[in-house]
């Protein structure tokens, strides 16, 4: 699309304002292919137009883009323009995105699988937003009239736990650390090897990281196709670990449904730490045995049982 035509499609911008956004475009564009993907594309808005991960990335879903998810010239320039307007973007920072993929503050504590809870609603229209101190982040579901919560503190905390076990990584290293206070974790799941690499943290060797897809001479960038096997894998290699995979597919995932998402990061993790509680690796578990209890028998409860023994055993001592 030409200067001319973006012009009379984005009246609000001058011509240098146009010539300007496709010289950037260009610069982003470096491969010549006439698009970027969509974590380029938040990335140089963020930094060119000040505003938070969130209120860009919520700004891009608004942007309608083909199936491809690949952002054009066009798509660009819609993006950049959403950020401008003034009254939308000041409602985005105070009161959270406007789509029924938004999220809002709301009270109170999370659910079993990962802090995440699911709710029958209308359209979400969301108070202002919270990123700590204990709230929940509402984002709408699969259906304009579904949602689910999030817990902001059990989020921060899965964040934080992805970033120390993965860090030096071959293949995601480099997108380390995720900021704790926003979703970009969710949107660096998207591609499979983030989950597939947290599953061979917890349980060592699960998945044979050659068969993966990932970028190299082969392949210089995962499309959907590469996408859809990796996250194929994770599932699979998920439920073969004992994680509960019901309703969750490929798809899911590349769409960043991120309620699914931090459930099944929850479940993995839990499978990790809970799998370090052994005797054999701590062999000082001896001490909680009760009073006629055998080895035998201690040996045989569940580790979660064995954990909370643990947090009693010390508050006695």
């Amino acid at each position: 699309m030409n200067v001319l035509k973006l012009q009379k499609k984005y009246p609000q911008f001058k011509q240098d304002d146009i010539f300007g956004l496709t010289d950037a475009f260009r610069k982003l564009d470096t491969d010549d292919r006439g698009w970027v993907d969509e974590a380029t594309a938040i990335k140089s808005a963020t930094n060119s137009e000040r505003q938070p991960y969130d209120v860009v990335r919520q700004a891009l879903k608004e942007v309608e883009l083909d199936s491809s998810r690949h952002v054009e010239l066009d798509d660009y320039v819609d993006l950049i323009s959403r950020l401008r307007e003034s009254s939308p973007a000041q409602q985005r920072m105070s009161a959270g995105p406007q789509r029924s993929r938004g999220f809002s503050n709301a009270a109170g504590g999370g659910g079993e699988d990962g802090g995440v809870q699911s709710h029958p609603s209308g359209p979400s229209h969301g108070s202002k937003t919270s990123h700590g101190g204990g709230g929940r982040i509402t984002v709408g579901g699969a259906t304009g009239g579904s949602q689910h919560t999030i817990n902001q503190d059990e989020l921060s905390a899965f964040t934080s736990h992805i970033n120390a076990v993965l860090a030096g990584d071959a293949d995601v290293g480099h997108l380390l650390p995720f900021p704790l206070d926003t979703f970009e974790m969710f949107d660096a799941c998207k591609d499979g090897l983030v989950l597939a690499k947290l599953i061979n943290d917890s349980e060592p060797d699960t998945i044979d990281e050659r068969v993966l897809n990932r970028v190299g001479k082969k392949i210089k960038q995962l499309n959907a196709f590469h996408m859809t096997e990796n996250n194929n894998i994770v599932i699979e290699s998920a439920k073969g670990v004992g994680c509960s995979v019901v309703n969750i597919g490929a798809g899911d995932i590349i769409e960043v449904r991120e309620h699914l998402i931090l459930g099944l990061i929850w479940q993995i993790i839990r499978r990790g730490l809970l799998g370090k509680i052994d005797i054999r690796l701590h062999p000082e578990l001896y001490r909680l045995l009760e009073d006629g209890e055998t080895l035998e028998q201690f040996l045989r409860l569940p580790a979660e049982q064995i954990l909370l023994r643990w947090f009693n055993y010390h508050l006695k001592n």
